[in-house]
């Protein structure tokens, strides 16, 4: 017997086994649909607000340096996916950030990738994470 275990002393097995996992099942994301639903709505950044609507297009306001104010998103395996076209470009840049937590109200996020357009294809930037909070309106 390991000394933790003669430390404890007896302990259901069932007891032990959830001391373990519980916190990795409260870490545990929802499925995408159950994301996608969550990030429908308007989120406040620190320099923007980002609308994500239901049809998969996402818009920013005010827009960004280099137009890229709006494009599609999708989640995949936990990671919102989202593209954009650059004006007078030909092809689409893209973001992936992994989504660490969200719900109604909190969506933090890092980015861990972008290609397109003046980024080196494949290039992992493994960026701070943010935070934004949904934007409410009153009636």
């Amino acid at each position: 017997m390991t000394t933790l275990f003669k430390r404890l002393g007896p302990v259901p097995g069932g007891c032990l086994v959830a001391a373990f996992l519980a916190p990795a099942i409260a870490l545990a994301l929802p499925d995408d649909a159950t994301l996608s639903r969550l990030l429908v709505g308007t989120w406040h950044g620190h320099r923007h607000d980002t609308e994500y609507r239901a049809d998969e297009a996402w818009i920013m306001d005010p827009p960004d340096e280099g137009d890229n104010s709006r494009g599609k998103w999708r989640i995949e395996h936990g990671r919102l996916i989202e593209t954009w076209r650059f004006r007078d470009e030909s092809s689409d840049s893209t973001s992936v950030e992994e989504i660490i937590e969200l719900t109604q109200k909190i969506f933090k996020s890092g980015i861990i990738s972008q290609e397109g357009p003046g980024k080196p294809e494949g290039q992992v930037l493994r960026s701070e994470i943010f935070t934004v909070t949904r934007v409410t309106t009153k009636k």
